[in-house]
């Protein structure tokens, strides 16, 4: 809506009968959540909802948006097992209405993870983040487990980092950032100038919009938002690999120096 206007949301409760999926063949019958999203905007012409949800397809202007918006819920809905569908009318808006499977399954209480139990290591790890606040928070978190820490603020920048020669065990990024250096191409081109580097993405969608053809390239992993202190703990070490804890204590202290000389049982 660049000239501003109305935005209306709906939830509800939906029955998708068997009649309706007959029509679209990509969801079953049962009972679903609903999430409607409605403008007053421009709208789409027939040409441009049928490529709307393609990965990095816009009508905006270079440098003015990724194309990566409807293609990343189109991507978590059907990660999701639902179904999304789209109206739209030139002139007049657009509606996007999303349906989530119902799930009848009581709430998982789940135990917060004492500080102790979060994953150590000792490889380099280079931070990509152009919200200053985050990064800071990435940083200390990382540097607090034990890994040393390089950053960057953009794209280019963290090209620069990489193409000095310093050596990087991880490159940690968002999926989206500002600029014309998209992410995915920035950590192709890494990867590219150093082989052996991973690469974790981190996104508020889903991996199956990202980089080519909705897929994630082999050696990227992705950590969906929001994510707790735990589970970026535990993604960066699956990602470099698993083990550590500084190699689990030096692999029990070289088996407790092979059993004192092999005196213990």
């Amino acid at each position: 809506m660049p000239d501003g206007g109305k935005l209306t949301l709906e939830l509800s409760n939906a029955t998708l009968d068997d009649e309706y999926v007959s029509s679209v063949h990509d969801v079953a019958a049962g009972q679903y959540v609903m999430l409607g999203v409605t403008d007053t905007g421009t709208g789409m012409s027939q040409e441009v909802m049928a490529r709307a949800f393609d990965p990095f397809f816009s009508t905006k202007p270079e440098g003015r948006g990724t194309g990566l918006g409807l293609s990343m819920v189109y991507g978590f809905v059907k990660q999701s097992g639902g179904h999304i569908r789209l109206y739209s009318e030139i002139g007049e808006g657009t509606t996007v209405r999303i349906y989530l499977p119902r799930s009848t399954d009581a709430a998982v209480e789940t135990r917060a993870a004492t500080p102790g139990s979060l994953k150590h290591g000792n490889e380099t790890i280079l931070v990509v983040k152009d919200d200053l606040r985050v990064q800071s928070t990435v940083v200390e978190l990382l540097s607090g487990l034990g890994y040393a820490v390089l950053k960057a603020n953009d794209a280019e920048q963290a090209l620069a980092v990489v193409a000095s020669g310093v050596h990087i065990d991880l490159l940690f990024t968002d999926v989206v950032m500002p600029g014309l250096l998209r992410s995915p191409e920035m950590a192709r081109r890494a990867v590219q100038m150093l082989p052996g580097l991973k690469v974790l993405f981190t996104s508020g969608y889903t991996q199956y919009a990202i980089v080519h053809g909705g897929r994630l390239d082999p050696g990227v992993e992705l950590l969906s938002k929001r994510y707790s202190r735990q589970q970026f703990a535990d993604k960066v070490r699956q990602v470099l690999g698993g083990a550590s804890d500084v190699e689990a204590s030096e692999a029990g202290a070289a088996g407790t120096r092979a059993r004192a000389g092999r005196g213990s049982p």
